[in-house]
């Protein structure tokens, strides 16, 4: 008997035609086996409807290709249910694609979830929305408010990567009041981490499992451009964890307090958000199909 299943696709994501992938990634699922339906979004926040209206129904699998941002949206929609996630690249980066050990290429990546085994994610809680990477604030969270979509759809990486350099150029790398389980600190920069992965390949909180319980903040203290370049190149090399003004440790909840006006973005997206602001894992986890277990737990 045909597996059920949904196809939701963000027709917007990444530089390429979304329609034509998912119309290949139908025919080549309905080969092996299951009885899907595409389902296209049709704005920003449009997946997390469509993915509850599956959890609903009794969909077996809902299959997501888009970006980061449509799959933390789907993951909102099916989080405490029993319908599986199964991500699939079509965004700019795919960071969450490329942590879970899933191929780059969408139709290689459904031919590797159609056997992979089912696996249970950790899932933030940013105030009240969901994120399966990280929650972050400062020069990063900046870039992303300038960055435009226009820009970003025709450049891809290119764009993010100009972006960034007037970014560092413009930002006032104010200090981010942060109470990590009751302890009182100060960074120009914070994350909250549920994924070892950051901006592509890069390893932020490199100790940090998708099963592990617990989330991991990443904190620098290095104030002005010369320090923020310093950290980005040894977070390029994978040395960043060893400099002198960063702190990565793993906590159950995080408060950011201020500044009043802070830039902020989950999983890729920026967000407007009324301090002070709460940062935890949900109670539920999540179902998802991944081929690798680098980022989980390995049983003994």
């Amino acid at each position: 008997m045909p597996r059920s299943a949904v196809l939701i696709f963000n027709p917007q994501a990444g530089r390429w035609k979304a329609a034509e992938q998912a119309r290949a990634l139908v025919a080549f699922l309905q080969e092996r086996d299951f009885a899907i339906e595409p389902t296209p979004t049709r704005g920003p926040g449009d997946a997390t409807p469509l993915a509850r209206r599956a959890a609903e129904t009794g969909v077996e699998v809902a299959f997501v290709l888009g970006g980061d941002g449509t799959l933390r949206e789907a993951a909102a929609g099916l989080l405490g249910s029993s319908t599986i996630l199964a991500p699939l690249p079509g965004g700019t980066t795919n960071v969450v694609v490329g942590a879970l050990g899933i191929p780059p290429q969408p139709v290689a990546a459904a031919g590797a979830l159609c056997t992979a085994p089912v696996r249970e994610v950790d899932v933030g809680l940013c105030g009240a929305e969901p994120f399966l990477m990280l929650t972050s604030a400062g020069l990063d969270a900046y870039t992303l408010r300038l960055l435009s979509p226009s820009l970003k759809k025709r450049f891809g990486k290119g764009a993010v990567a100009w972006t960034g350099f007037r970014a560092w150029q413009r930002y006032s790398y104010p200090q981010i009041e942060v109470v990590a389980d009751g302890r009182s600190m100060q960074a120009t920069f914070a994350a909250v981490c549920n994924l070892p992965a950051y901006a592509g390949g890069f390893k932020l909180a490199p100790r940090v499992r998708a099963d592990d319980g617990c989330l991991h903040l990443v904190l620098s203290h290095g104030v002005g451009r010369a320090a923020a370049l310093g950290f980005a190149r040894d977070l390029a090399i994978g040395r960043h964890h060893q400099r002198r003004d960063v702190e990565i440790l793993g906590v159950e909840e995080v408060e950011l307090r201020a500044p009043a006006t802070l830039d902020l973005q989950i999983d890729g997206d920026t967000i407007d958000a009324t301090l002070p602001l709460s940062i935890r894992l949900a109670a539920a986890r999540l179902k998802v199909l991944a081929p690798s277990d680098r980022v989980f737990y390995r049983p003994s």
